[in-house]
């Protein structure tokens, strides 16, 4: 199954700092309301918002360049969280969605009784038709900061919500056969079935404001495969991002059929 179909009820949308920011560490309204706007229109299904972004936006706020030390991550991510929460409300104010932070752990989602609590919470905010934004607790954990940009915490969080579907919104359509040529479509991969040793070499470095790159998103396949469920690639900043995977698109899909 590589386009987004009525199969699909339960989804987890997943967004990149290089999506939701500038080089600046402004954050990209524009991108966040065709977000919400896809959202929106995706009614009757269970949706989980994981969205990267705060610390990229606390270095702004704190007119920080150079980051060296991780309390100084965590830091600013007790900072920019509050801008990041702050600007999604108000994107999806536009469509009277409300919407509730979850700060969450990878150790708290492999943990048996806190990720039932964490589901329990997510679920009652679905009944209360509320939007969950979830982001790693960078202020107690340091998981997604050295590694992945949330793509491994979205992956694990899916395994415990049955996700069908994990999508990712990324600064580049998919997976590329050379991380370095990503203007020649001829080299965008649009399906994997299984992730091998080649799928591996074929990802890159992370981004500047992103850590995980493509390399996290492969071991973020890696779980959806083993779960029998749809991962896909795709460029976050496209106009519907969401919408447009009912149709074949630039993107990788991750699946097994």
């Amino acid at each position: 199954m590589s386009r987004l179909s009525k199969h699909h009820q339960k989804i987890i949308v997943k967004v990149g700092s290089a999506v939701l920011t500038d080089e600046h560490g402004r954050v990209r309204k524009k991108i966040l309301s065709n977000i919400a706007q896809d959202i929106a229109a995706l009614k009757n299904r269970q949706i989980i918002l994981v969205s990267s972004g705060a610390i990229a936006i606390g270095k702004r706020l704190l007119n920080i360049k150079n980051v060296e030390l991780i309390e100084e991550s965590q830091a600013l991510a007790a900072v920019g969280q509050l801008e990041l929460i702050k600007a999604w409300k108000a994107a999806f104010r536009a469509h009277s969605i409300d919407v509730g932070q979850v700060l969450l752990t990878p150790k708290e989602i492999q943990a048996a009784k806190d990720a039932r609590n964490a589901l329990k919470t997510i679920n009652q905010l679905h009944r209360f038709r509320v939007l969950p934004i979830v982001n790693e607790n960078d202020t107690t954990a340091t998981d997604e900061i050295q590694f992945g940009d949330n793509d491994l915490l979205a992956a694990k969080l899916a395994k415990i919500f049955k996700a069908d579907l994990l999508i990712m919104l990324s600064a580049v359509e998919g997976l590329y056969e050379s991380f370095n040529d990503q203007t020649n479509q001829s080299t965008l991969i649009r399906q994997v079935s299984k992730v091998t040793k080649d799928i591996h070499a074929m990802a890159g470095k992370a981004s500047k404001s992103g850590k995980g790159g493509m390399t996290s998103k492969i071991e973020a396949a890696k779980i959806m495969l083993s779960m029998n469920s749809n991962m896909v690639i795709t460029k976050g900043d496209a106009a519907n991002p969401l919408l447009r995977l009912k149709k074949s698109v630039q993107s990788t899909w991750f699946n097994k059929s």
